[in-house]
């Protein structure tokens, strides 16, 4: 009978130490299990705002141009088949260059004061240009010019400068912010999502000044649709 209480008395001393040692190990179960719902709980937080950013971006990306700036961006396509006109940007260095534009080509004139046109063999006053081939070359033209015609073949990308055609097409959404007079044209101001505020005539559909990055850029005496060929492909 001892033998048998012993036994027992073992046995319920056993079960207590258990007990108190899974009580000690509670604790910093309870710790790890808070520490993991937390990680959770933070990454569930991070892909709820990186979800909620997604859908601003593709909002922001899915958003209609009015049809009233639509069909302003589209006259240039219906009405203009080439222009002249004066231009000053940063590439210009605040000098004003004559533009020639028909088709894919384009030929504009430099500022003639940045070299010797009657004395240097390699003075070139003119700049030619094809998109669509993407090629350059460096004439001179000009009554003055030592030994006039083709100079050398030049870097496109160098020498491209955008025309307004080129503004209107890499327009990606633009609202009108109001409507202004430039050089006694009716333009209307409109904020762009890309090229920043840019005056768009209101006949023609064409940039006649653009604000973007700091910069200001110049289109003006335009003229329309008076360019030929001869005009804008150099004679070799």
């Amino acid at each position: 009978m001892a033998n048998k209480t012993a036994l027992f008395t073992l046995i319920v001393l056993l079960l207590v130490v258990s007990a108190c040692a899974k009580t000690a190990e509670s604790p910093e179960k309870a710790q790890e299990k808070p520490a993991d719902v937390d990680i959770v709980s933070e990454t569930s937080r991070t892909k709820a705002v990186e979800a909620e950013e997604e859908v601003e971006e593709a909002e922001e990306g899915g958003k209609e141009i009015s049809p009233e700036v639509k069909e302003l961006l589209d006259i240039a396509d219906k009405k203009v088949q080439s222009l002249r006109y004066s231009y000053k940007g940063p590439e210009t260095k605040n000098f004003f260059y004559n533009f020639y534009v028909k088709g894919d080509n384009i030929k504009y004139i430099l500022y003639l004061t940045y070299k010797t046109l009657d004395i240097d063999e390699d003075a070139y006053d003119a700049v030619c240009l094809n998109k669509k081939l993407e090629t350059a070359q460096a004439y001179c033209d000009n009554r003055k010019c030592y030994v006039r015609g083709k100079k050398a073949d030049i870097d496109y990308n160098e020498f491209y400068v955008w025309t307004p055609l080129d503004w209107i097409d890499n327009i990606e959404f633009a609202e009108k912010l109001g409507e202004e007079m430039i050089e006694k044209r009716n333009t209307w101001k409109l904020s762009t999502s890309n090229l920043g505020i840019i005056w768009v005539d209101r006949f023609f559909g064409v940039p006649l000044k653009a604000e973007f990055e700091g910069n200001i850029y110049h289109f003006q005496k335009m003229i329309f649709n008076d360019i030929e060929d001869e005009d804008v492909i150099p004679k070799d």
